[in-house]
């Protein structure tokens, strides 16, 4: 925690605390003004049907959330707590209705004290300290899956391009083997055909020749 996070977490959680424990040890008055903001919420909510014991929890979770807010124990859920029950425990009047300027002018220095407690707890909620937040990490992830997803398509791709490219060299080969296996076999019954050829003409001149013996024999 930086030297501006110990003091600033203090200084704000301050006034919180000392609303959060007003509200629970005097919950009369607040529900009374927090009532229009119970109406609303109550049913979506499932919140009891009594407003002074609203007013007093919600009080008391303000005190405990400012509490550990300001010694910097789970400081963005403890925000988030107290901006959730901001509208019950820090309920704005209306000043512009007050026609007493005196009182109207109290009320809008409570309306803008107001406004900037809420505000400052939900800067609080969005302080990482210095670290990456989830969404950040969320965003680097997508981007890094896109990023792997976009090389996964190019190896592909390039993988493909290689079998075809390997299939169409394999089909070549395989058809200059089969042409040269073709013209090696017709050179091999062409050498067939004339070594018969010869045997048969030799066989031919034998006959020939033992035939004029044969004759020459009867004639003596």
């Amino acid at each position: 925690m930086t030297i501006v996070r110990r003091i600033a977490r203090p200084l704000l959680a301050a006034p919180l605390i000392q609303s959060g424990v007003e509200v629970a040890r005097h919950p009369a008055s607040h529900a009374e003004a927090a009532k229009p903001v119970l109406n609303q919420v109550s049913g979506p909510l499932r919140l009891p049907n009594d407003p002074v014991m609203v007013v007093r929890s919600a009080g008391a979770v303000t005190a405990v959330a400012g509490s550990l807010l300001a010694v910097g124990r789970l400081p963005r859920l403890s925000a988030l707590a107290i901006v959730a029950t901001a509208p019950v425990v820090q309920p704005i009047e209306p000043f512009w209705k007050e026609k007493d300027p005196t009182l109207r002018r109290e009320k809008q220095a409570t309306f803008v004290k107001t406004l900037g407690l809420i505000g400052g707890a939900l800067l609080a909620t969005v302080d990482t300290q210095g670290k990456p937040s989830v969404a950040y990490r969320g965003r680097k992830a997508r981007k890094a899956a896109a990023v792997a997803v976009r090389e996964a398509r190019v190896d592909a791709s390039e993988s493909l391009i290689e079998v075809r490219d390997s299939g169409r060299k394999a089909t070549k080969k395989a058809r200059k083997a089969a042409q040269q296996a073709a013209k090696d076999a017709g050179k091999t019954s062409r050498r067939a055909r004339r070594k018969a050829e010869k045997v048969t003409a030799k066989q031919y001149a034998k006959a020939q020749k033992a035939a004029r013996k044969a004759g020459d024999s009867l004639h003596v």
